[in-house]
Formats: structure tokens, C-alpha cells, sequence
């Protein structure tokens, strides 16, 4: 199957899990649903574009989770304890998520330690690091206090694409949010990167064959450690929206999201054995997830349930992605054999 079939297959599976909730709840698709799954999902969207990279590779970032947290309180500790303009907050929030992804690749690549050990080893440094800097826990007093700068809480802007149409009363179209045009950027951005550079090239390359990679002249170490940064820049990007639409940061931010990421990035279609997958693909799994969790809240499910049901698709995803491995192995040795 083609990248292309496959995104489009994905597509299909999307609208026919929101026509399937459809039919047991007409509720679903109203305008504040729509505007939840948006808002609600677009940075998981972006953590699991971020979470494609290190897959490729045939590794997995378990820190995403705790680089969100780290990078949010870093935004916290600079607004309301240093008093930092937003416009240097941003870029300095970035920064750390970036620089605390590239380690996890310098790790892997100068200390040869397994993506799994060393990403878990950070998820827990990176943990124990927040609550260090937490202004929370510095100045007890500012855990009420809201961030207000507006290049921090602007982020949390809707766009009303409705006011430009004349619709009957009563008919109201959803507010777009703009992390959900910043997750697009970052589709593009980084869809481009793979698909049209050398950088790209070099990704898919190592992630298939590391040997056949290293015999051609790529820098397997500089690869590995780009694609954790990546990462980590998603993580911090996720981190800042999140900011921004709590208005605060604590030390749980991020919680947890490490598993949904690589779920949305699986069910997107980016394989386990590396090599293969897109940043398409994962972008759409986590509006799957969104579909089906959104669903299962509008018919009354427990959220203990839903956490089940995470893990269970997590489960089908990595079962369905074994079973397709040797297939997708064959193809790539023959595309391989055809260009040399």
C-alpha cells in the first residue's frame, strides 16, 4: 500500500468511526464538539508528528510527556517569576524542549543506549527537573496566579470563519482554534523535510537499513540526534498551546501523553520496524483517537473506560503494524535493489 492509499484509508477509517458514533448520537458533530476535537487534540497531533521521527528510526521518545512539562514551566518560571516578555518567552520555551529532545539523541547515540532505556530514563530527570524550577513550589503564592502576556495567552485565539457567510439563525459553524492552523503548519513544514530534502532521505535510509545507511556515508549519530530534537521541538510547541489555554503550567502537564502520541503515531501508519510512515498519517490518528474518545464521553463512558479503550487500540495499532512488518521489509529491500 502507498503512502498515499494509506493516508487516504486513514481518512475513511476517521469518517466512518464519526459516522458510526453518529448513528447511536446525533450530538457528536455539533459545533462545540467539533471546536473540542480541534482544540483538544490538535497539539496531540503535533506531539505524535514530533513522535514520528524517533519511530522512523526504529527508536521511540517515552520523555515527550515530561518535555512538555519541562518546557511549560520554564514558560511558567520566566512570566511570572523573571517577568520575561512573551516574545522571549516563546523562543526560550522552544529552546529547552529542543535541547532536552537533542540529549535524549546524544544519549542514544555517544552512551549506544537503547531509545527505550535512555527516553526513560530522561521521562524521569526531565520529571524530577520541573518540580526543581516549579515557581509553583518556589513562590507558593503564584500557583493562582494566571499567566497574562498576551503573546502567551494569544495563542488561545478562535478564528470565526462563520462571520464571513450569511447562515440561517440558529446555525452556528465552528470557531476554528489557532493551534489547529499551527499543527497544519507543522504538517507541512515538516511533511516537506521528509519527502522533498536529503534530510529526509536520510531518515527513511537509516530507519530501513542503519548498515546499508552507514556504508553510504550518512552520518547515522547526526541523523539520530536531528530526530530527537524534532521531538523535542514538537514537545515544546505542545507545551506552549497548552500554556496558553490553561493560563498556568504544573508539574503533571504532559502526563501520560507519551503513549497517545505513539498510538496516533502507529495508528497513522509510521512503523515500528522503522523506515516507514509519514508525519500525515500520525497528524490524522490523533483526530481518530479525538473521534473516538469525544464519542465515547457524548455517550456517557466512563473516562476510566476510555483509558482502557486507549490502550487497547495502542495494542491493535502495534499488532497490525507486526503483521504488516515483513510485508513492508520486502518492499523496501525491492525499492532498494531498483534503485541501485
Amino acid at each position: 500500500m502507498t503512502a498515499r492509499a494509506a493516508t487516504l484509508t486513514l481518512l475513511v477509517f476517521f469518517a466512518a468511526t464519526i459516522g458510526l458514533f453518529s448513528l447511536f448520537t446525533p450530538r457528536l458533530m455539533t459545533a462545540s464538539n467539533v471546536e473540542n476535537l480541534m482544540s483538544g487534540f490538535s497539539f496531540v497531533a503535533i506531539l505524535a508528528i514530533g513522535q514520528s521521527f524517533p519511530i522512523l528510526l526504529r527508536g521511540v521518545d517515552l520523555s515527550i510527556g515530561a518535555i512538555v512539562a519541562l518546557a511549560g514551566m520554564a514558560a511558567f518560571d520566566l512570566a511570572l517569576i523573571y517577568h520575561v516578555p512573551g516574545w522571549l518567552i516563546i523562543p526560550a520555551a522552544l529552546v529547552v524542549a529542543t535541547l532536552a529532545g537533542a540529549l535524549n539523541g546524544v544519549l542514544i547515540v555517544f552512551l549506544r543506549l537503547q531509545p527505550f532505556i535512555a527516553t526513560l530514563a530522561t521521562l524521569g530527570a526531565y520529571r524530577g527537573l520541573v518540580f526543581t524550577i516549579s515557581g509553583r513550589q518556589l513562590v507558593p503564592g503564584l500557583s493562582t496566579t494566571p499567566i497574562r502576556d498576551p503573546w502567551i495567552t494569544g495563542l488561545e485565539t478562535y478564528f470565526d470563519l462563520g462571520n464571513a457567510l450569511s447562515l440561517p439563525n440558529g446555525v452556528r459553524l465552528p470557531q476554528f482554534p489557532l493551534a489547529f492552523f499551527v499543527m497544519i503548519g507543522l504538517l507541512i513544514v515538516f511533511q516537506t523535510l521528509l519527502a522533498r530534502t536529503k534530510v529526509g532521505r536520510d531518515l527513511y535510509t537509516v530507519g530501513g537499513n542503519s548498515e546499508a545507511a552507514r556504508l553510504a556515508g550518512i552520518t547515522i549519530g547526526r541523523v539520530t540526534i536531528a530526530a530527537y530534537a524534532i521531538s523535542g521541538f514538537c514537545a515544546g510547541v505542545a507545551a506552549l498551546l497548552l500554556v496558553a489555554k490553561l493560563t498556568t503550567s504544573t508539574e503533571a502537564l504532559g502526563a501520560g501523553m507519551e503513549l497517545t502520541a505513539i498510538a496516533a503515531a502507529v495508528i497513522g501508519g509510521v512503523s515500528l520496524a522503522g523506515g516507514t510512515g509519514s508525519v500525515i498519517g500520525p497528524a490524522i490518528g490523533a483526530f481518530v483517537l479525538g473521534a473516538v474518545l469525544i464519542g465515547l464521553t457524548v455517550l456517557g463512558v466512563s473516562q476510566f473506560v476510555q483509558q482502557i479503550l486507549t490502550g487497547v487500540i495502542l495494542l491493535a495499532a502495534i499488532s497490525y503494524d507486526r503483521l504488516l512488518g515483513p510485508r513492508r521489509r520486502t518492499r523496501l529491500a525491492a525499492s532498494s535493489a531498483r534503485q541501485a
